[in-house]
């Protein structure tokens, strides 16, 4: 598992290069309080969006276990996660060039509170997914 330093590393080298030279940030990347796992590079500006995970481990989320002692509260703060990453993905979003380009993006939830694979909770970590 690769660092901060390596991805920056490698950003500045592929920088302003083509879509092709982004896959070579594919891999894990270890920060201080979490870990963020590219899992697919988009080819091109108009191909399907790039796969990333953030992998926070749960004493650094500081849930509580009573957050998900139940499975109705797992589900619950699932949720709940999910519309708060969703919310922040579109704060965060600065879209850059072409396509899709520079945004982010989670499968914004809709009213009802239901299972979603957007958001994994174990009893280790905390896993949002996202494009």
């Amino acid at each position: 598992m690769s660092n901060m330093q390596t991805l920056r590393q490698i950003l500045h080298r592929i920088d302003g290069r083509s879509y092709p030279a982004y896959k070579d940030i594919r891999g894990s990347y270890r920060f201080s309080d979490f870990t963020l796992f590219v899992d697919h590079v988009q080819g091109d500006p108009f191909a399907a969006p790039s796969r990333l995970r953030v992998c926070v481990p749960l004493v650094e989320g500081g849930f509580l276990f009573a957050t998900r002692s139940s499975k109705i509260r797992q589900i619950a703060l699932r949720d709940f996660l999910a519309r708060m990453f969703s919310a922040a993905c579109r704060t965060a979003t600065d879209r850059r060039g072409s396509g899709k380009s520079g945004l982010l993006r989670m499968d914004a939830p809709g009213q009802e509170i239901l299972e979603r694979s957007a958001i994994v909770v174990t009893d280790k970590f905390v896993e949002a997914r996202f494009t």
